[in-house]
């Protein structure tokens, strides 16, 4: 049985990492809409998680673009390796995050396909 990994990508702007995913043999759903990596993490249970995680001051009630996806996560996939892709300049905000969600690692841009490899091995 493979190991499942979902990649979230949202505003992108970096290296697709599925190849170095399924070298590391992981099945990968791809997702760059929020509602259907959520939707993905309902149904499905990942042994990893990788994120990009965004900060828009426009969010009312929500720090990021991630909220929903983490806990739905800590529901169904408790046991996966959370790895967050950030930009520096969000720091604050991935801070406030880290005070209420499991992150296992975070990685700010550009991010290293070495230290990612890592982090999943």
């Amino acid at each position: 049985m493979s190991k499942r990994l979902l990649f979230f990508v949202d505003e992108g702007g970096f290296d697709d990492f599925t190849p170095l995913f399924q070298q590391l043999g992981f099945t990968v759903d791809f997702e760059d809409s929020q509602r259907r990596a959520v939707k993905s993490a309902k149904k499905n249970q990942y042994d990893a998680v990788v994120l990009e995680f965004s900060h828009n001051p426009e969010f009312r009630d929500r720090v990021s673009n991630i909220e929903s996806l983490l806990a739905t996560l800590e529901g169904n996939s408790p046991e996966a390796k959370i790895i967050i892709l950030y930009d520096e300049i969000n720091q604050p905000q991935l801070d406030q995050l880290k005070a209420r969600y499991k992150m296992d690692n975070t990685l700010t841009f550009p991010i290293q396909e070495v230290q990612l490899q890592t982090f999943l091995s």
